[in-house]
Formats: structure tokens, C-alpha cells, sequence
């Protein structure tokens, strides 16, 4: 950059007063109207981003019927910094005039390359005063005309954005949180995300702050106005990361109009001063937007705006948010996801755009699309314009024109929405939680999707489209309704485009696994080697006694085999928890057919646990059939047993069982620990005239009959059908 441009753009980050804040440029100035024909197509200014030679333009000076200010229309072309632009080049009109009111006429000659407007003040020799200031100066024109066409293109994503946040909707308080960063993608403008965090109330006055430094740089209208003159606003940006250009808080806004405010000041005289103007466009009207209010004392003001460059055509280099990009044919308004061009959401540069569709037979239908910033993206308008029924995918692609160049954009599917499609893989039937792939269907017809199980209501179930013809749903079964059965089938329902039901996927209960099988070999028990001083002889080798340590074997049945990994669960039928053996405790293999098992039930089971004892098999969280081991008897610990030393005599016959209660002469005290374990104690092996422990009995002693020939039975509480004896 020359030394003179460097000192207008240093004086523009970091000079006086006038420059130190940044002016808004809020001021409505005086209008155009400009077209453009190219190739006998007229287009108004709106829809021309860039010229070309021999393109004829219309330019007339919008004023209103009582304009009192008398303004001279000069036009001027440029062809480079160091080239100053022929007398040839300026056209003028008095706009005050007749012929003036019907503007100018002006064809864009070999070789130029930026057209530059000027609404002057009318005063003696006000176009030749203008024309000799360009050609004195043309790279500092040619340099202005690029900040301004830049400043225009960014003011225009600008303000298409704070319409967007200024627009309220009560009835939608989460609008501002679903649509900015959508925004903020579309129109290439940064936002403070911490706004978002806000009250719905508060943020839309968040998100309006420090509206110049909004805009990013942007590829796609910096190569439009690069084209000319090289890029115009590096230099002020690389000045503004310094600690007195604000360390980085310009934006490429800012800087371009900071440059073009530095420049006009530095070519101001005694009769004349510049104002930039920057261009808003609505179909061929041209509004002017000034950061000062023009004077009509000398200095006069002179308004100063650009029209597009003389350039190649620059398209649009829209990008598809999806990789796989596909819409539903029967929808009436689906989205296609596309970013990459700002300019196509903020101007009407790229215009008559539609999705092309190519039909089974050959023939094309276009359907109509309208860039939304707000849901950042391309609306498709199908709305019933392609054929009712198709069967087969249909390829499409964006087509539109920018400016007068038609261009295609990147590829779509269309897929039909057909009821029936969607299947569940082989290998997923059972899921009632997690994650499920579905597949076969039109993940672009997809609306919604429930799911409903165990007599519940259907809920709304969370799902991402992974591929054209696959979906992601995760399930979550609700609770089962009183009544209901749990882990019933879950059904998936598919909602299309009109919002009802088109496919319904029932997925069976998980089927419970199969345990393993197994037979009980043997057991042995080994009792405390400290025998009490009156020991108790049990009445079948099914009995297991509770202080004892029980071994059993298991065989494993119908071809199985051990592999160590298995757990053995053991549980008494009352009274007690469940034990559970592993090879790290209590298990042990002898080869891969047959497993030992070790247990001492006081401990694993607890002291209440009694009665039927049972084991199973866990291997893989399956769990087998329970098999028998035998009945659980918890033991009273008897100490002594005291008989008179002459027992009564024995009666001669019989005792009937309506026999007299024995007398004290005839009776013996036994005495122990846990005595209420006793349910009955008899001279008998048949009981017929037993001495009974009450239910509960706390005492620590019991009379029991006087044993006949030495011997004394008795029934325990745990196994009351099986008798035992007293002693050895």
C-alpha cells in the first residue's frame, strides 16, 4: 500500500476526534433508481452483484417533487489506481431539469472496471471540479469504491440480522435461542453466546450490542470486491490487533468504513467535502444511508456511492450442511440445510432459485426455493408439484441465476414416503432400552416417532436421521400400568409428513435366557469335631445341620461343561438370604463335568435360615433350574440330663394315650441352649406319649419322660415329620 494510503488508513483507526468512535450510518439520504440490462435482460439493481462491459445502466435520482436542493448526477468509471479514467468517462445530468429527470443512460466502456456515483450540490463547475479530483486522484477513488461496495455487502447481512432479533413473538419465548445460531451460521455474523443464557426478555437487547463487530470476514463478497483493487481492508485489520487500534475489536465493517471515512477526509477542499453513502437495495431502488448530514454551505457535500465492479462473475459457493442431503417428496415445505454464501440470505443477488428435479420419464419440474437466514436454509416449496405415488428416488439439484448468470448448485435426493418400509435388524428384536438402528424407510418423511409399552401411554422418543434410509431411535420403556405386565412388547411408531402413524414396529420381550443344567451327585457333612455334652443323633441323612460344614457335588447334564466362570446361588425355603459361591470362594471344579461346592449355612445363610435348602447355576447372568439338596435344622445345644437313679416301675400293659401326665418320680430334666428348636420329646420312636416344647419356649430346661430302656426320641421344629434321638 502507498505511504499517503497508509497514513489515511492509520488516521482512520487511530487519528482524532472525528474518527475515534466509528459513526453509524442511520441518516436516510436521497435515492435512486438503477437497472442494468445485460444481453437485452434488464434486472433492477438489486439482483446485478457484479458488471460487465457493454452492460447498459439506468441511473435517475429518486427525489421527492419539492426537492428544493439543486443536485448535479455524475457518473464516473474507473480503470485502476494509476490510470486515471478519459473525460469520455463522465456523464452528468441536472436532476432539477427535464432531460435531468430522466437520469442517465451510461454503458460500461472496455477497460473499466468500478463505477462511482456522485450526487454534487449544484454550483459553478461542480463536474469539472469533480472530474479533475478523480483523475488527480483515481487510487484513491478506486479505493473508496471498494470499501464502499464492501460496506454496502456488509451492512446488508448486518441489517438482515438485526431484523431478525428486533422482531418479537411472544407467544415464542424460545424464538431468540433456536434461531441465532442459525442466524449466526447463515449470515456469517458472530454472536455472544452468554446472551443465550439470559432470560428470553433480556436477550434480544443482548444480542443487539456492539452491532459493528458483528460481521465476520466473509470469502464470498470479499472475492467480489477484491476483484479491483486487491483486498481494501487488510491493512486496517492487521492495525486494529495492535494494543491502539483496540486489539482486534473491529470487525472488516468497521474497518472498511473507517478506511473510506479516511480517505474522503484526506481529498476534502474549500468547495467541496465527501460523504459516503452506503447502498440498500429493494428491487431497483437504491436508498443511500450517510453516516453525516450533508451541508449546503462550502464545503458542499458531495454524496458518494458505488455500483458493483466490472468483474467475472463470482456464484455462490452454497455448501450443504448434510453430507448426504435428502427431502421428502410429499412434504410441503421442507428445509434444505445450506450455508457457505451470506449474500444469497441477504441480498437478491442469487434469485429465481429452485431444486430441479429429475423425473422417472426424462421431463424436469423445478420447485421453488426461498433462502430463510432464520432457519438457515433453503425452503423447498413442493406443495403437490411432483407426481403423486413415485416410487424410486429422485436426483435433484439447486439451480438459480446470480445476477444475470444461471448456475446449478450442489445435488439432492427427493425420497418417497411409503408406509410399510421401515424394519428392525434380525439381531435387535428384544431391545426395550438403549439405542436401536431401524432401516428400509425415508429418513427425510420422518416427523416424529413414540413408542408405547407395558400398557403405558405413548411417548415421544428421541431419533436422528444416519443415513438417507436409517434411523437412530433410543428406547426407554415406561413403567409398567398397574395390571400390566412388565417387559410386554414395545411398539415404535413412525410418523410421515401429514403427521399420522405410516409404519408401526412391535418389538417381542426379551425371551429369558436358558440356564444351565445340572444334578446333584453327593453330599457329605462334617460336624463341629467339639461334640456337646448331649449329642443328638438325626433321623435321615437328608437333614443339614446348620452348625455344620455341607459339601455337594453337581454334574453338568445334557452335554454342558464348567468353564469356572460360574456362580452357584444357595437358599434356604425360610428365614435366611441367598448365598452366592464362586471358584474364588466356596467353588471348586474337579473336571469339566463336575463342580464341588462348599457352604457352612449358620454363617453364608444366617442363623434364622431352616427348612428345604436349594442351589442353582448362574453362568452369563442365566440363571438354571433350583435342585433339592436336603432340609436345613437348626440344633439346641444340650448340656445335661438328669433321671432319677429308680425309675417307676413300667406299667404291665401299654400306656393308652390318655395316660396320666408321669409323675415328678418318673420324669428327668433336660437341659440346653435354644430348647424352643424342640417340638417334642418322647420315650418312643412313635410318639405316643410325648412331652411338648411350647412354642417359644425362652427357658433353658424341660421335663421330659423317664427314657425306657435308655433311649429318648425327639422332633425338631425345622423337620417336625423326621425323629431323631437323644445321644449316641
Amino acid at each position: 500500500m502507498h505511504k499517503p494510503l497508509l497514513s489515511l488508513a492509520l488516521a482512520a483507526l487511530l487519528g482524532g476526534p472525528a474518527l475515534a468512535d466509528t459513526a453509524p450510518f442511520d441518516l436516510a439520504g436521497p435515492a435512486l433508481r438503477v437497472s442494468v440490462t445485460h444481453g437485452g435482460q434488464t434486472l433492477p439493481i438489486a439482483e446485478v452483484p457484479q458488471l460487465a462491459t457493454g452492460d447498459g445502466i439506468s441511473v435517475i435520482a429518486d427525489l421527492p417533487d419539492d426537492q428544493s436542493a439543486h443536485y448535479v448526477l455524475i457518473a464516473a468509471f474507473l480503470r485502476g489506481s494509476t490510470n486515471p479514467p478519459p473525460d469520455k468517462w463522465f456523464f452528468d445530468t441536472e436532476t432539477w431539469t427535464k432531460k435531468g429527470r430522466k437520469g442517465l443512460s451510461l454503458t460500461v466502456p472496455d477497460g473499466a472496471q468500478q463505477v462511482v456515483l456522485f450526487l454534487a450540490p449544484a454550483t459553478g463547475g461542480d463536474v469539472s471540479t469533480l472530474r479533475n479530483a478523480v483523475q488527480g486522484r483515481p487510487g484513491a477513488f478506486v479505493r473508496a469504491a471498494q470499501e464502499l461496495a464492501q460496506a454496502s455487502l456488509d451492512h446488508g447481512r448486518l441489517a438482515t440480522y438485526l431484523d431478525a432479533v428486533r422482531r418479537t413473538e411472544p407467544d415464542d419465548p424460545g424464538r431468540l435461542a433456536r434461531i441465532t445460531p442459525l442466524l449466526a451460521r447463515s449470515l456469517q455474523v458472530k454472536i455472544n453466546a452468554d446472551c443465550l443464557t439470559k432470560l428470553p426478555a433480556l436477550q434480544a437487547a443482548c444480542l443487539l450490542q456492539n452491532q459493528e463487530s458483528l460481521v465476520l470476514n466473509d470469502g464470498h463478497s470479499n472475492a467480489i470486491t477484491d476483484a479491483v483493487g486487491g483486498p481494501g481492508a487488510d491493512l486496517a485489520l492487521q492495525l486494529s490487533a495492535t494494543p491502539q487500534g483496540g486489539l482486534g475489536y473491529y470487525s472488516p465493517y468497521i474497518a472498511a468504513i473507517r478506511d473510506v471515512i479516511g480517505i474522503f477526509s484526506s481529498i476534502h477542499t474549500a468547495k467541496y467535502q465527501y460523504i459516503p453513502a452506503l447502498a440498500t437495495l429493494d428491487g431497483d431502488h437504491m436508498g443511500l444511508l450517510l453516516n453525516a448530514p450533508p451541508s449546503f454551505h462550502n464545503p458542499k457535500s458531495v454524496l458518494v456511492t458505488a455500483l458493483p465492479i466490472v468483474a467475472p462473475v463470482h456464484v455462490p459457493p452454497l455448501q450443504l450442511v448434510d453430507p448426504s442431503p435428502s427431502l421428502c417428496g410429499q412434504a410441503s415445505t421442507p428445509l434444505l440445510p445450506m450455508d457457505g454464501a451470506p449474500l444469497v440470505y441477504a441480498t437478491r443477488y442469487a434469485h429465481d432459485l429452485s431444486l430441479r428435479v429429475a423425473l422417472p420419464d426424462g421431463r424436469t419440474v423445478d420447485l421453488p426455493a426461498t433462502p430463510d437466514a432464520e432457519q438457515g436454509g433453503l425452503v423447498i416449496h413442493v406443495d403437490g408439484r411432483l407426481p403423486a405415488g413415485f416410487k424410486t428416488p429422485l436426483d435433484a439439484t439447486v439451480h438459480g441465476i446470480w445476477g444475470f448468470q444461471p448456475f446449478d448448485g450442489p445435488k439432492v435426493t427427493i425420497q418417497p414416503s411409503q408406509g410399510g418400509q421401515w424394519r428392525v435388524p434380525a439381531d435387535a428384536g428384544s431391545a426395550h432400552a438403549g439405542s436401536i438402528t431401524i432401516s428400509g424407510g425415508a429418513s427425510a418423511c420422518v416427523t416424529g416417532i413414540t413408542t408405547q409399552a407395558n400398557g403405558a401411554a405413548p411417548q415421544p422418543a428421541k431419533w436422528n436421521a444416519t443415513s438417507p434410509t436409517t434411523l437412530s431411535v433410543t428406547l426407554s420403556a415406561p413403567p409398567a400400568k398397574e395390571g400390566a405386565a412388565r417387559n410386554g412388547p414395545l411398539t415404535i411408531a413412525i410418523a410421515g409428513p401429514a403427521g399420522s402413524p405410516t409404519d408401526r414396529l412391535t418389538l417381542s420381550p426379551p425371551a429369558p435366557p436358558e440356564g444351565m443344567a445340572v444334578s446333584l451327585i453327593a453330599h457329605a457333612i462334617q460336624r463341629p469335631q467339639a461334640a456337646p455334652p448331649v449329642p443328638i443323633t438325626l433321623g435321615s441323612d437328608t437333614e443339614i445341620p446348620g452348625d455344620a460344614t455341607f459339601t455337594f457335588s453337581l454334574r453338568a447334564d445334557k452335554g454342558g461343561r464348567f468353564t469356572g466362570k460360574e456362580t452357584v446361588e444357595i437358599a434356604a425355603d425360610s428365614g435366611g438370604g441367598t448365598a452366592t459361591l464362586s471358584t474364588a470362594s466356596g467353588l471348586r471344579l474337579a473336571d469339566r463335568q463336575v463342580m464341588l461346592a462348599t457352604i457352612e449355612p449358620a454363617k453364608a445363610l444366617g442363623v434364622s435360615a431352616f427348612g428345604p435348602l436349594r442351589a442353582r447355576i448362574v453362568r452369563d447372568g442365566a440363571a438354571g433350574d433350583w435342585i433339592p439338596l436336603g432340609t436345613l435344622v437348626r440344633l439346641p445345644r444340650l448340656r445335661q440330663l438328669d433321671c432319677p437313679s429308680s425309675p417307676a416301675p413300667a406299667p404291665s400293659a401299654p400306656a393308652s394315650p390318655a395316660a396320666p401326665v408321669p409323675t415328678p418320680a418318673q420324669t428327668c430334666t433336660l437341659s440346653g441352649d435354644d430348647l424352643f428348636l424342640i417340638a417334642a420329646v418322647s420315650t418312643t420312636p412313635g410318639f405316643e406319649q410325648p412331652a411338648e416344647v411350647p412354642d417359644g419356649y425362652p427357658g433353658t430346661t424341660i421335663a421330659i419322660p423317664h427314657p425306657a430302656n435308655g433311649a429318648l426320641y425327639l422332633r425338631l421344629r425345622d423337620d417336625p415329620a423326621t425323629v431323631s434321638k437323644i445321644g449316641g
